[in-house]
């Protein structure tokens, strides 16, 4: 037992006349400093702790611009803005070249419907239409002498108005309009006087309506009157068509 412990310490001595350990084959190890001669190597220690982290560098020098990549994809539509203040108005431009002359139009149409009359005589009758047959405007035949009444053969706004003399009798004449009164007038005979009577009316027709007039009441109410020099006329005519 203690043969092999003496030979185990003659391989760890150093030999004289050497300065430097070899450790494996072809490996120098240095003197230890400040130790003997015929030194043994101890058991490595344990790692030590992590030392504190230094301080950080300094910036680097800014890289080459790199090249422009490919573009994105297009976002979202973005909230309306609020309305702005409107601008200051511009000065005014130049005359733009004319344009080219259109087609011709059709021809413009004027609708025409008038008519005016008068008494040749006393009327007598009442409560039946007013027979005017003193003709001194009936171009479109629209009223009719035989019956006395106005027929409407374009629909729009009339004008109708009339102007009766009074004599010998009271007078209560009426405007109708398809059979209803729609104008009222009445006036007193004063005795020994000629008098007179007038009304007038804006009224909307249809085509086929008959407009009139007439005396209504008893018989003492008839007092319209013409002569040679005295007229009682009827007048209408179409002031707009209903387009």
């Amino acid at each position: 037992m203690l043969l092999p412990r003496a030979v185990l310490l003659l391989l760890v001595l150093p030999t004289h006349g050497q300065n430097s350990v070899t450790e494996g084959p072809g490996v120098l190890l240095p003197p230890p400093k400040g130790a003997c001669t015929g030194w043994v190597a101890g058991i490595p220690g344990h790692p030590g702790h992590n030392g504190t982290p230094g301080r950080d560098g300094r910036d680097g020098t800014p890289g080459e611009k790199g090249e422009k990549g490919d573009p994105g994809l297009i976002g979202p539509k973005g909230d309306t803005g609020e309305t702005g203040v409107t601008g200051v108005e511009g000065p005014r431009g130049f005359p733009g070249t004319p344009g080219r002359k259109g087609e011709p139009g059709e021809s413009a149409y004027v609708h025409r419907s008038a008519f005016s009359v008068g008494l040749e005589s006393r009327v007598t009758v009442p409560n039946v239409p007013i027979r005017f047959t003193k003709i001194f405007y009936n171009l479109q035949n629209h009223y009719d002498g035989t019956t006395g009444k106005f027929h409407c053969n374009i629909p729009g706004l009339y004008y109708f108005s009339y102007h009766i003399t009074v004599y010998l009798k009271d007078v209560k004449v009426s405007l109708y309009k398809k059979d209803k009164a729609m104008l009222f007038t009445y006036d007193q005979y004063q005795e020994n006087n000629v008098d007179q009577a007038s009304g007038s009316v804006l009224l909307h027709l249809e085509v086929g309506d008959q407009v009139w007039l007439q005396v209504y009441g008893d018989g003492n109410s008839y007092g319209v009157y013409a002569d040679n020099v005295h007229d009682s006329t009827f007048t209408g005519f179409l002031l707009y068509h209903d387009t």
